[in-house]
């Protein structure tokens, strides 16, 4: 790498690639961004404007309103362009995790600074840990003992909550004639 292809370059001339398959979470970008910073840079075609690495990263800076960013320019052709836009994404897929390690890494960080910015939440720790995360409902569920009964059929004993439609009937034997 040559330290004079790294330059600041107006978000606005840089251009998504049209090719990018991968879609990406915008909001969790933008979250590491306001938290921790910009950091590394953008990859970019020099002859097209392209990026190659970073598309999501340019959005989510122009959605913040940066008006520069890091680019590290590469004169390739377009056929060279593309294989890196692919082999950006596919290398990440194929990575993996040391789960200890970060169901270690994720804790410590939760308790001594909190998540936020990280892209990670309480919940994901909560399944590495093989937990469930907690769930705060203020609602009790509705069961035929906590459900208060309205009506009682003469005829059978059969017990409902509700309105019945006017003119809709209310038991089996209303259908017969």
């Amino acid at each position: 790498m040559k330290p004079e292809a790294i330059e600041m370059v107006d978000t606005d001339k840089l251009i998504i690639h049209p090719d990018n398959p991968r879609t990406g979470n915008l909001s969790s970008i933008i979250q590491s961004i306001e938290r921790n910073g910009w950091y590394g840079t953008v990859v970019a075609q020099r002859s097209t404007n392209y990026v190659l690495a970073g598309n999501h990263r340019l959005m989510a800076a122009q959605s913040l309103g940066t008006r520069e960013v890091p680019v590290y320019w590469v004169d390739v052709d377009d056929v060279t362009a593309r294989r890196i836009l692919l082999a950006d994404n596919r290398t990440s897929d194929l990575a993996s995790y040391d789960n200890d390690l970060l169901l270690e890494v994720l804790s410590r960080t939760s308790i001594e600074e909190g998540l936020l910015g990280t892209g990670w939440t309480e919940e994901d720790i909560e399944r590495l840990t093989g937990g469930e995360p907690e769930v705060i409902d203020d609602f009790k569920p509705i069961t035929p003992d906590t459900l208060d009964t309205e009506y009682r059929c003469p005829s059978c004993g059969y017990e409902w909550s509700g309105q019945a439609r006017p003119g809709e009937p209310t038991h089996e034997s209303d259908y017969d004639d």
